[in-house]
């Protein structure tokens, strides 16, 4: 039986996403470790809801530790949610730091994980004054990296949002139905288990959407945030309810330009729209930044794979001359 290598799988894999997977790998495995041990000393044993609040984030004790806002999220509580992570995670942002480059991957994934758990500090702190139960903000702590495995989810629908999968040769399914059925998933798995850790999936979705909506500067850098038609929120709902949320999404993006939190967009008439753009330019300008994301990355993988080699060359000397190869002969 041959030797089983990861060194060429390894060699793929670019730069930034071996970093992440190390964090991933290292932060866990220092909270498997160091909880193990303060378990054993019931003397330091803390009376909050984790044995190390300085890694996780708790929210009744997190405003000593503005760190864990980034570094819970590389924190995976049990070895089915590691295991899962490190199948998924490097998998994913493999493809996206190709397309978009390693400063662009490390910017995506701190605003999701950050973002995502300042949401879940605020709604954890909601629900403590509604039900005043300490529960809520020194139980479960939030952790994982959920709310990027949804974000990556978003990212895909815009990049490559046809484009179908197969899953154990039975399952199929389109990349833009996907972070629907994750959302179900999260919303089951909240009613039945608690909020931590699954509701940061809807956060991360709801991150990761506003950022490559309107944060995220484009491959020629001409524009920030991706004005398609098909990227809209409205889309992500069942087409009964669409009306009513472009009415919503709307004047809430009109609030935001007002409040300088966004910047207005116009047509190419100059006529500035908000979150439902009209059909045919929204169309024309998603093929045009989908071609240009597909350029980008040939780019990327023609520069890091070898030159061809080149062919190899004849002299001829003078008074000398070449005839070609008889049929049926063969040449070397």
């Amino acid at each position: 039986m041959p030797p089983i290598s990861f060194l060429p799988f390894l060699q793929t894999v670019p730069w930034g996403t071996r970093v992440l997977t190390a964090l991933l790998i290292f932060a866990s495995l220092t909270q498997f470790v160091l909880s193990s041990i303060v378990r054993e000393n019931s003397s330091v044993l803390p009376s909050y809801g984790h044995e190390l609040p300085w890694l996780v984030l708790v929210p009744k004790t997190s405003w000593k530790f503005p760190w864990t806002l980034l570094t819970s999220g590389f924190v995976e509580l049990n070895l089915i949610e590691l295991v899962f992570s490190l199948v998924t995670v490097p998998l994913a942002c493999r493809y996206l730091e190709r397309l978009w480059g390693i400063r662009e991957l490390a910017r995506f994934t701190c605003v999701v994980i950050v973002a995502s758990n300042i949401i879940a500090f605020g709604f954890a702190w909601i629900l403590y004054i509604v039900l005043g139960s300490d529960a809520v903000i020194a139980g479960l702590p939030f952790h994982g990296l959920s709310a990027l495995q949804s974000g990556i989810l978003v990212a895909f629908t815009q990049i490559i949002p046809e484009h179908q999968i197969q899953l154990f040769g039975v399952l199929k399914a389109r990349v833009k139905t996907i972070p629907g059925v994750f959302l179900l998933v999260s919303n089951v798995l909240v009613v039945i288990l608690g909020p931590s850790p699954y509701i940061l999936i809807q956060f991360g979705f709801f991150v990761a959407w506003v950022y490559l909506r309107f944060f995220k500067l484009s491959e020629n850098g001409e524009y920030r945030g991706d004005r398609s038609e098909t990227f809209a929120f409205q889309y992500w709902f069942p087409p009964i309810v669409r009306p009513y949320i472009v009415v919503v999404s709307n004047h809430v993006f009109h609030l935001a330009v007002k409040m300088r939190l966004v910047q207005p967009w116009e047509d190419t008439m100059g006529t500035p729209y908000a979150v439902l753009p009209g059909p045919g330019g929204a169309r024309a300008e998603a093929e045009r930044r989908r071609e240009l994301a597909l350029r980008a990355l040939d780019a990327r993988l023609a520069t890091s794979s070898p030159a061809p080699p080149a062919p190899p060359t004849t002299t001829q000397t003078p008074g000398t001359t070449t005839e070609p190869a008889p049929e049926g002969s063969n040449t070397q």
